[in-house]
């Protein structure tokens, strides 16, 4: 089981920050950081704690996309990641679908987002990475656990404040 917990003040400020529109990017990115837990001897617990935004500067004109994020962007993300130095630090890439219920990725995004987690890997050897993807009323996050090349889905995502709400496969809580 792999569950990731959001504060409730993280998990608006992330909204907030993903709806904004950008004077060209059909939708906002940004990157979470968090520590790696447990809750049991089979089960990983990402405890999400700090958001990061996009500068509106480093986003990169592309109609193929959504959105995409230029090399300063990246390396930001990388450098965070790498000067935490913390045993067990997670980043996890994130936006939004604005449909309800429980998002998906698109062919997009499972063409371009998981290319990036072998770097986090290499960079955060013991942390969770992955993507978070947020709808209207539901969250879905991939995470890739430590030394492993294929992502799975989190099986809970718990955002912890009021009003608080759970996440889990095609149920909200």
């Amino acid at each position: 089981m792999i569950e990731l917990r959001i504060p409730r003040s993280l998990f608006q400020e992330m909204i907030d920050d993903l709806e904004r529109t950008h004077p060209f990017a059909m939708e906002r990115v940004g990157f979470v950081y968090g520590k790696m837990g447990s809750i049991g001897s089979d089960a990983t617990l990402a405890l999400l704690c700090r958001y990061h935004h996009i500068p509106d500067d480093q986003y990169l004109e592309d109609d193929t996309v959504g959105a995409r994020i230029g090399e300063a962007a990246m390396s930001q993300a990388m450098r965070d990641l790498y000067d935490g130095h913390s045993h067990r630090l997670c980043i996890f890439h994130v936006h939004i679908h604005g449909n309800h219920g429980e998002p998906r990725m698109s062919r997009t995004d499972s063409r371009e987002l998981p290319p990036m987690m072998p770097g986090f890997q290499s960079t955060s050897r013991n942390g969770a990475h992955g993507i978070l993807i947020l709808s209207a009323d539901h969250a879905a996050a991939w995470v890739w656990l430590p030394k492993e090349k294929e992502s799975r889905r989190a099986t809970r995502i718990v955002v912890v404040g009021a009003p608080m709400e759970i996440f889990e496969g095609g149920k909200t809580w």
